[in-house]
């Protein structure tokens, strides 16, 4: 996306019949899978005109809580209310159930090469093979994992919850490491190389580990929880939301530590998801003043680009290649934007 091409434009928004609260894109970028929270697992075709309707897959009791989809792969996984893990196959929509508990599975992540499927139970974290066998189940954490995130190209990944992050890995031989932090961790999120792992406090701040040299350091201020974190595609920067405030440190140069925070100001109540595009800086945030905003990050501290929701938002998602922005609303609805120059 160039400077000149900074806009989302949007396709018509499409009535869902379920709120949505999460979605996942295939590794194509023409199918879209959306958590419905009354039950509803929904894909969507992208890309064809006239848009078909979207198709109901199959339901999870209650609500459905977290979707996945594996990179390069034919697989999407689902979890739900009813205590259900369920793997699909994209081609014939023919699912099976992998794992069932009495706590939910909030948290769903495909390991970047689709080998593993990590799933967060309450206070376990399991890990599966794409023929959906378990293959281990780690040691519980102090409290519920509120977030996952696989190291880049490691093998590795990032487990967020009460008392700091444990990394855990499959091999050579299953293990752990504790990256202790006093209070909750809200949010894990690797820089691009997989050096650096940011989270998200309850305690208003943002704390930074270089896994590399184990060298640790906190970012204090935002004034409240910090429920959204994201790095830039080239790693440059870190994007953190709190309240209505939207904060980015710059880590090119000499580092972060060296320079100012850059405020992003132009919400008016609480951002509820930001998303950076995968390659480059443009960022996009939205919340319940029903604004979506696109932001030139480094370039510009005004927003490139706004529009207005129907609804608070509850989902921005990126396709793999940028192209696409997927935006869930509190309404029921789903719009796409192209983002493609």
């Amino acid at each position: 996306m160039s400077a000149a091409a900074g806009r989302l434009r949007p396709q018509p928004r499409i009535e869902l019949g379920d709120y949505p609260v999460d979605a996942a894109w295939s590794d194509d970028g023409r199918a879209l899978l959306v958590a419905g929270g009354e039950g509803a697992l929904l894909i969507l075709s992208v890309g064809t005109a006239p848009a078909p309707a979207p198709q109901v897959i199959g339901r999870h009791q209650g609500g459905v809580l977290a979707v996945a989809w594996q990179a390069a792969g034919r697989l999407f996984a689902s979890s739900g209310q009813d205590g259900m893990v369920r793997l699909w196959d994209a081609r014939t929509l023919e699912s099976s159930a992998i794992h069932s508990g009495n706590e939910w599975s909030e948290r769903l992540a495909f390991a970047d090469n689709g080998r593993l499927l990590a799933v967060a139970s309450g206070r376990t974290l399991r890990l599966f093979d794409p023929q959906g066998q378990a293959l281990h189940s780690f040691s519980e954490h102090a409290g519920a994992i509120a977030a996952l995130a696989w190291r880049p190209k490691s093998g590795q990944i990032a487990a967020a919850g009460n008392g700091g992050v444990r990394i855990h890995r499959l091999q050579p031989q299953p293990d752990s490491r504790d990256y202790p932090w006093r209070g909750a961790c809200l949010t894990a999120s690797w820089n691009a190389d997989g050096r650096l792992l940011a989270a998200g406090m309850q305690d208003g701040s943002v704390h930074l580990w270089n896994i590399a040299s184990d060298a640790e350091s906190e970012m204090p201020g935002l004034g409240a929880k910090v429920f959204a974190t994201g790095w830039s595609g080239n790693g440059r920067f870190l994007a953190a939301a709190a309240a209505a405030a939207l904060v980015v440190w710059d880590f090119g140069g000499k580092g972060a530590d060296a320079a100012r925070p850059i405020e992003l100001q132009a919400h008016s109540e609480r951002i509820t998801a930001l998303a950076f595009r995968p390659s480059g800086s443009w960022l996009v945030s939205a919340g319940r003043d029903r604004r979506l905003l696109l932001w030139r990050v480094g370039a510009a501290s005004v927003p490139q680009d706004a529009h207005l929701l129907a609804d608070d938002c509850t989902l921005l998602r990126f396709s793999r290649d940028g192209a696409r922005l997927a935006v869930g609303d509190a309404r029921g609805g789903l719009t796409i934007y192209d983002c493609a120059p």
